[in-house]
């Protein structure tokens, strides 16, 4: 049975995770503290690592409490792209305005930004997937073992909420994209006569809700990635030809229950989620169960 092995939350949107035990859900599927804070420039524009890749040379450390402060230091490669030093590292209070980072970071980014929260649901890229992210620890083996580099790298790189053991490579993708199911006769949408008829005939099946512990999801889509991953997660350097080598490898592994007919591009990882409105929480060692669709053998 697959089970929860790893929680990892972004507090800052494109800064470094943090890892935990256990996590409270949101009732839109998110978990508390995960992209609660963003930045943005004095136009409003959102300051990410997609455009600006200085960022990958960050470094942050969370303390997350009813006070949560950030720890920020920059390395010596931070400073390649501008002659000057880097800050020195501080620890500020996770809060908008001149006492929390937005300063610190201003001056290692070289662009003035401003720090930005959202306490319900945080800042997702996708407001209609505003739930957790999901992946197995096998596919995230899989990827490394293509690139030749070590876990904690393509952790870094594709910054997942939930990892989960005791299952397949790509076992997710099933979840939000289920292979094609056999057609029920007009008038018959569940139960065991839908699967006993048309069996030559099939449709496209809608994502499978699923469950952490006793936390409910439903899975999106599986999550069509950005430059990000493409880079060293410590310095922001290209990784040659990653794009095209990840989609090679992932047409060839793709599982034979996975309907990929709807993905435009192979160059995707992990599944986007929405909550079932109840919130819960989630911890380590927490079953993940698919609900099977009604009817559907």
């Amino acid at each position: 049975m697959p089970q929860l092995e790893r929680i990892t939350l972004h507090p800052v949107k494109s800064l470094d995770g943090h890892d935990v035990e256990q996590a409270t859900v949101l009732p839109c599927g998110a978990l508390a503290y995960d992209r609660r804070w963003r930045l943005v420039d004095l136009d409003g524009e959102t300051v990410n690592a997609k455009r600006t890749p200085l960022l990958h040379r960050i470094r942050a450390e969370f303390e997350l409490s009813d006070a949560p402060t950030v720890r920020l230091s920059a390395g010596p490669e931070a400073d390649r792209l501008r002659a000057r030093v880097p800050p020195e590292p501080e620890i500020f209070p996770l809060l908008p305005g001149p006492t929390g980072p937005s300063g610190w970071l201003s001056e290692a980014l070289g662009i003035e930004v401003l720090l930005q929260e959202r306490p319900d649901g945080g800042f997702p890229d996708d407001r209609d997937a505003a739930g957790l992210t999901l992946v197995s620890t096998a596919s995230l083996a899989e990827v490394a073992r293509w690139f030749s580099l070590p876990m904690i790298e393509i952790r870094r790189r594709f910054r997942v909420n939930l990892e989960v053991g005791d299952c397949d490579a790509f076992w997710e993708d099933a979840l939000a994209s289920p292979a094609r199911g056999p057609k029920p006769p007009p008038g018959q949408t569940s139960g065991p006569e839908a699967c006993d008829e048309l069996r030559g005939e099939s449709f496209p099946l809608p994502p499978l809700p699923f469950r952490v512990g006793a936390a409910g999801f439903t899975a999106v889509s599986v999550c069509r990635r950005c430059p990000v991953p493409t880079r060293d997660s410590a310095d922001g350097r290209i990784t040659e030809h990653f794009r095209e080598v990840f989609e090679a490898w992932r047409r060839r592994r793709l599982p034979r229950d996975v309907d990929a007919a709807a993905w435009g591009s192979y160059y995707r990882l992990a599944i986007n989620t929405v909550g079932d409105g109840l919130g819960g929480n989630v911890q380590v060692g927490d079953r993940i169960e698919p609900v099977a669709h009604p009817g559907m053998s």
